[in-house]
């Protein structure tokens, strides 16, 4: 290549790689994050009420199922007790009490509850829990009296963010469970309780033995924290009041959950559920678990928000919001997530985290960078900024900058038109083009010059 045409050439480049940038910037709103700014997820606290106090999971090495050690007539031989109650928990248990703790195993973090205690001092009981907010991969790993048979009479139920059961048992045994999944990551939830006579079997004539547990009733709620051989021990003020346990550290504001109508039983499963944040102030972090959103294939799996007010009270429901089209312009909504509120929420801004199911992206034609999330933007929808944050061979998960919590919808991005450019007039085509046509300038003066 000649010394006149070197120069030449690579000015056509960077009048190339300029165009190309200009493009970019138009269409390089998604791209791969490498960490969402998320609260620490290595620290665990329990509130109920004005009381707050950290703990630390009991940790062992088998999962929760193996510690937990469920024993009946279908997991046990006859030669083995099996009085269908917990026997990996016997030195943790206590009469006439119901434990509540994590425990740290080969499964992850589950959530344990265990009422009772078996070959013990007890005339059995009887007690409800829902348990709200919970992520949507939780699920029941152990349920304590999940057999066949008219003697079991405990209902496991749950709907969109929360987890039920309501549970009976005779003298002597234990009843209770664990919930594992979703809880290695930033999380809150609030367990709901009803002991005695407030849970939902007190009175129920309908059941095989009514007085199967024979008038006990739990009398105390204890939180188990540290060594899983020797927990430290400590007493909740009320068998009535919710109980939250979530990241962070008591300095962090409080959040609690419930079902929308304070509905509880099998029988409703409500509309959604309500996050009320105590204490919050304006430079903290308040990580909410939302509802999933309107379609199986879309799911709003959490929201951390900062600018929240002292006092807030937040409805999530798998509703198309109100007031909103059902879709961008130009685009078709894939799932919705509806949130009000009926307080003032200020300038909130934070992260939307949510999943898609490769099958739906494929089945509509849509790359995993052409989607985008949508806020409410006025009477419409307004694109946030989204990324891709990880892929696996099932879904992916993406994160959306929002400055709101107006209400959202997971569609493509709405067709761009670029309108600006660093070299106006050039796109790459025309770009290539001058490069061709600059280097066959430049060789034929040269050649004329020879």
């Amino acid at each position: 290549m000649s010394a006149r045409v070197a120069p030449v050439l690579a000015v056509a480049v960077l009048l190339v790689c300029a165009s190309i940038g200009g493009v970019a910037q138009q269409r390089g709103q998604t791209g791969v994050s490498s960490q969402v700014n998320a609260p620490p997820t290595d620290t665990y606290v329990v509130e109920q009420g004005d009381r707050c106090q950290q703990i630390e999971p009991l940790s062992t090495g088998e999962t929760v199922e193996s510690f937990y050690d469920y024993r009946n007539h279908e997991t046990h031989s006859n030669d083995t007790d099996r009085m269908y109650s917990s026997y990996g928990t016997q030195d943790l248990q206590e009469d006439n009490t119901s434990l509540l703790f994590l425990h740290e195993g080969t499964d992850g973090l589950s959530l344990v509850t265990v009422n009772d205690r078996v070959d013990g001092d007890t005339t059995g009981g009887i007690a409800t829990f829902e348990f709200v907010g919970v992520p949507h991969e939780s699920a029941w790993a152990v349920q304590d009296d999940n057999y066949t048979g008219e003697t079991n009479m405990a209902e496991w139920y749950g709907g969109d963010g929360w987890l039920g059961a309501s549970l009976i048992w005779a003298e002597g045994r234990t009843d209770g469970g664990a919930i594992n999944g979703g809880l290695n990551g930033p999380f809150s939830l609030t367990v709901q309780p009803a002991f005695n006579d407030d849970a939902e079997f007190a009175d129920a004539d309908e059941l095989y033995d009514p007085d199967f547990h024979d008038g006990g009733e739990i009398e105390d709620w204890v939180v188990l924290s540290g060594d899983a051989d020797d927990p430290d021990r400590a007493t909740l003020p009320s068998l009535d009041e919710p109980v939250t346990i979530r990241t962070g550290t008591c300095d962090g504001p409080s959040v609690t959950y419930e079902r929308h109508g304070n509905t509880s039983g099998p029988d409703t499963e409500g509309d959604g559920i309500t996050a009320t944040i105590d204490g919050a102030s304006e430079g903290d972090t308040v990580y909410l678990q939302p509802t999933a959103g309107t379609t199986d294939g879309v799911r709003f799996d959490g929201i951390e928000a900062t600018g929240l007010d002292t006092d807030s009270t937040i409805r999530f429901e798998s509703n198309q919001p109100d007031g909103l089209p059902e879709s961008p312009d130009d685009v078709q909504s894939l799932g919705h997530l509806s949130v009000t509120s009926d307080d003032e929420l200020g300038e909130v801004s934070g992260t939307v985290t949510f999943s898609v199911d490769a099958d739906l992206l494929n089945e509509r034609g849509i790359e995993p960078d052409e989607l985008a999330l949508y806020e409410r933007g006025g009477d419409g929808w307004a694109e946030s900024e989204t990324t891709v944050r990880d892929a696996t061979g099932d879904s992916y998960e993406f994160s959306a900058s929002v400055s709101s919590l107006g209400g959202f919808t997971v569609a493509p991005q709405q067709p761009s038109t670029i309108t600006e450019s660093p070299m106006p007039g050039f796109g790459p085509v025309v770009a290539l083009s001058v490069i061709v046509a600059l280097i066959g300038a430049a060789a034929i003066r040269t050649r004329r010059r020879e």
